[in-house]
């Protein structure tokens, strides 16, 4: 008998994350369908809709759209139902998925177990979240070592992998181009990100001019905005990439990186890439949620190491004057940017871990039978 499992990605580095894991799973034997974006499309893997059409930054977003999200929820759901998965195996976006999931246990329509990916950050804000994912997860699968003490705490289910970005890592040459004149910018997958970030890279741009080139390493979903963005820029060379392997080549070649905060934090870290994060969010999502947010930093290394590494501009730092101000830093001192990439290292042997998406696979598997 063919066993089923639905996979709910949110947004492309849950996507990611997914197909890692569905490549040692038999889709012979295997029924996947499910929310997806471009990676998990490409392995055959269909379902009711794109995770583009449930990306969304900020509460503030999230508000505006919450009629069609609480649509979206409704047809997961009964899709989830017709399909009758054995696992319902979820990826991050959690504020999402554990509608869905809560959904689907009130209705008792179907009888699967619940498996979740990169667990909700309860040690950064809202623990109290905890209790109610007891509810709705039968395990979840940790990252970070450090996010075992605050899950156990409330008795959840849960098995340290680690991060399919550090499976069996070992720091390489640490990629540092004092003469490159390549800088490269990292906005986000979401447009109201690109939104946000794309007009402070430009001033970026517009006071360095053709001193270096400049490279945009963005997914195929925001092509077309990005590019909008930048056609009244002139006599500077830049390129889009949104091709993975590319996009690695040319970041390794960079001087330095500006990145908006997330998932590519960690794949520069993994390349021994030099670089600097981002996040401003709306001043009214800002206003919301500071009160729930326990963290002092915002970038996962910072997080670890309790300290700043990698350089935080936030909310109001994030802005062009403050960028090319640490920019310049840099540039005048080229001995900090291999300091920077030392001292994550350090940080990063922590991490390494043998195949964390081999181990959630075997897992998964290990409970269909």
């Amino acid at each position: 008998m063919v066993k089923k499992i639905f996979i709910i990605t949110g947004e492309v580095s849950g996507d990611i994350l997914a197909s890692k894991i569905i490549n040692y799973l038999d889709l012979k034997t295997i029924e996947v369908k499910g929310i997806v974006g471009s990676n998990l499309k490409e392995m055959g893997i269909e379902g009711p809709f794109e995770n583009k059409d449930i990306t969304f930054f900020g509460i503030i977003d999230v508000i505006k759209n919450i009629f069609y999200i609480k649509k979206r929820i409704d047809q997961t759901v009964k899709y989830v139902e017709t399909f009758q998965p054995d696992i319902v195996f979820s990826i991050d976006s959690p504020d999402f998925v554990f509608q869905v999931i809560k959904k689907i246990k009130q209705r008792k329509k179907i009888n699967s177990k619940f498996f979740h990916f990169v667990a909700p950050s309860i040690w950064a804000w809202r623990e109290g979240r905890a209790k109610k994912i007891k509810n709705l997860i039968d395990k979840i699968y940790l990252l970070f070592k450090f996010e075992k003490k605050y899950f156990d705490k409330y008795g959840i289910k849960n098995q340290y992998v680690g991060h399919p970005f550090f499976e069996n890592f070992i720091n390489s040459k640490l990629n540092l181009n004092s003469e490159s004149k390549l800088i490269s910018f990292c906005p986000g997958s979401r447009k109201k990100e690109i939104d946000t970030f794309m007009p402070i890279f430009i001033d970026v741009i517009k006071n360095y001019k053709n001193k270096f080139n400049y490279h945009f390493a963005i997914t195929k979903e925001t092509e077309s905005l990005v590019k909008k963005y930048l056609k009244n820029i002139n006599n500077v060379k830049y390129f889009i990439n949104i091709n993975e392997n590319l996009k690695e080549k040319y970041l390794k070649k960079s001087l330095i990186t500006v990145a908006k905060s997330g998932t590519i934090s960690l794949d520069l870290c993994k390349n021994q890439i030099p670089y600097i994060t981002i996040y401003r969010l709306s001043w009214m999502n800002y206003f919301i949620i500071k009160p729930f947010v326990k963290a002092k930093y915002i970038n996962i290394i910072n997080i670890i190491a309790d300290k700043e590494i990698i350089p935080e501009l936030i909310q109001s730092d994030c802005n062009s004057k403050m960028i090319i101000s640490k920019l310049d830093y840099f540039f005048d001192n080229n001995d900090k940017l291999k300091a920077l990439v030392e001292n994550y290292n350090l940080v990063l042997k922590d991490l390494s871990n043998k195949n964390s998406s081999k181990q959630v696979a075997d897992d998964l598997v290990y409970n269909l039978n």
